[in-house]
């Protein structure tokens, strides 16, 4: 559950709004499953599209008493393992392993879905190499002052030791930060108070205690990078340096980066090209790998770090640099 909490900013909802697929009579399942090199295998959520003039939700689109697996495959495309998955009872469309399994790195799975009605849903990936976190720099670090052009401060740099790429292009990159705060503690507020003040200027201008909680911006990710957007070092080693923006909070932020499989490369490059479409007419389709259904079923590798960030003013003493 983890992960599909951490890639759902990346608007699954928007897939099934804006593919052509949505529109169609009959509806389709929507799969979202990400697996992650060397952790154990994650739940496999499964709903179905709705009507574009419907309301979404999971919940009331859950498809419910699926078959679930995700099989490993040998080199030959064979079933080297599987993996059954049951629904769990919490969560309707939300199915879980039915034993604990590792994900394993560079080896290629199949999900295999079939819903009590419709065609059998299947999908394929190939889990990224490792990727090891090797060193930080400026763990400890003071925001700009938004007050002086002059404030350049040191930003905070993490060092990985990615693995060979299988794929026939330079390793992909997702930034993430996310903030280590308790925030669930603290109370929506105006922006001039201890709770608004905890947000940096960018996020504090977009700030709405009437309609936002501090949760809501706890997490924030970036596009896609290319590896060639960071420093490349003799031991064969990447540096990379954290944007400003990308850190909402003040205090101490978990920052990942995550190497990305084909499926999720292609769903992010495609939906980052609806989201810059003007008209109707011009808008693509998510590039997706799923058969006879819609949805992502993407792998990645990840590594991270820990950065404290404090407040460009020294002098708060009120806001609450730890989780």
């Amino acid at each position: 559950m983890r992960r599909l909490l951490l890639f759902a900013i990346f608007g699954l909802a928007a897939l099934v709004g804006c593919d052509t697929a949505a529109l169609e009579t009959e509806s389709q399942v929507v799969v979202e499953a990400y697996l992650e090199a060397g952790a154990p295998m994650d739940s496999v959520r499964l709903t179905r599209t709705a009507r574009a003039s419907a309301e979404y939700t999971p919940e009331r689109t859950a498809v419910q008493g699926a078959d679930v697996q995700v099989q490993r495959l040998n080199d030959s495309g064979g079933v080297a393992a599987t993996v059954p998955y049951t629904e769990t009872d919490s969560t309707d469309g939300l199915y879980v392993p039915e034993t604990p399994a590792t994900v394993t790195p560079q080896a290629t799975y199949r999900l295999r879905a079939a819903p009590p009605e419709g065609p059998v849903v299947t999908a394929e990936t190939t889990v990224p190499a490792p990727v090891e976190a090797v060193r930080t720099q400026n763990d400890t670090t003071t925001y700009p002052d938004p007050d002086n052009e002059n404030s350049d401060p040191p930003q905070f740099e993490l060092t990985v030791r990615p693995g060979p790429s299988a794929l026939e292009r330079q390793n992909v990159y997702v930034l993430t930060s996310r903030s280590l705060l308790e925030l669930q503690s603290i109370p929506a507020s105006p922006p001039d108070s201890v709770a608004g003040r905890l947000l940096t200027p960018f996020y504090l201008e977009q700030y709405d205690a009437d309609s936002d909680t501090l949760a809501s911006f706890r997490v924030n990710s970036s596009g896609l990078l290319n590896e060639a957007n960071f420093t490349s070092n003799d031991d064969g080693t990447v540096s990379i340096t954290l944007p400003w923006l990308a850190v909402a909070f003040y205090g101490p932020n978990q920052i990942r980066a995550s190497v990305v499989d084909n499926n999720l490369y292609d769903f992010l490059r495609t939906q980052s090209a609806q989201q810059m479409s003007l008209a109707p007419g011009e808008i693509p389709n998510i590039d997706e790998d799923i058969e006879n259904g819609t949805g992502i079923f993407g792998s990645f590798a990840e590594a991270s770090g820990k950065v404290l960030i404090r407040p460009p003013d020294l002098t708060v003493d009120d806001i609450p640099l730890r989780p």
